[in-house]
């Protein structure tokens, strides 16, 4: 079942960041601060912003008035992880919160992840390429 994370679900959510910050080689760039996530976690929940979580994965987002037009009320993901065969649902859980709420969302595709397959799939539910993200580490 997928349903609106609480704060008693930030362990496991910590548990499911840790996984994903690997999978997705973030370790490697920027590290994974537990505390750091559970303090992002507090954040976003409190604040009622979408984070949905399921039996084995979850995914979030921060909304905002978009800076090019503060009319355009944007959603961008954080963090999309399925361990099991939910994902789906939980892309549409987010997808149908922000439909309400927002005035778009915008997903990302991380190089580590299938970025093409994740692409596909994007465009097969309405999204559009809309740029590249790239990242200098010092």
């Amino acid at each position: 079942m997928i349903r609106r994370a609480e704060i008693s679900d930030i362990p496991a959510l910590l548990d499911m960041g840790k996984r994903f910050s690997e999978r997705a080689e973030l370790v490697d760039h920027v590290g994974y601060d537990p505390d750091s996530m559970k303090d992002t976690f507090e954040r976003l929940i409190t604040a009622n912003e979408p984070v949905f979580i399921g039996e084995a994965g979850a995914i979030g987002a921060l909304t905002f008035p978009h800076p090019f037009n503060h009319a355009h009320r944007g959603a961008q993901e954080l963090f999309w992880w399925s361990e099991g065969r939910e994902g789906l649902r939980l892309l549409d859980a987010l997808t149908a919160y922000c439909e309400a709420f927002c005035d778009s969302l915008s997903m990302i595709t991380l190089e580590a992840i299938k970025p093409e397959a994740t692409g596909r799939l994007y465009e097969r539910r309405g999204f559009r390429p809309l740029e590249h993200s790239y990242i200098k580490v010092f």
